[in-house]
């Protein structure tokens, strides 16, 4: 199973209802449909980004920046 993730797609009205129709008639979802529809535009060279799903990383500190020291003392 591949890891997916949630975006927000701000569609017209016609679009989500042509594409819920074809979709319905291919006994898929919508988001299917459009994931589909996406992974056919090809790739250019040198724009393929990783997903990061590994931990988190601390920022680095920027010398005399007080959000950073107020967030430091805070959360340690």
């Amino acid at each position: 199973m591949r890891m997916k993730a949630r975006k927000n797609l701000y569609l017209s009205v016609e679009a989500v209802a042509r594409g819920e129709r074809l979709a319905r008639t291919g006994h898929t979802s919508l988001s299917d449909l459009v994931e589909k529809q996406l992974l056919q535009i090809p790739e250019m060279p040198g724009t393929k980004e990783d997903f990061w799903n590994g931990p988190a990383l601390k920022p680095l500190r920027r010398k005399n920046d007080p959000r950073a020291e107020y967030l430091s003392r805070k959360h340690g």
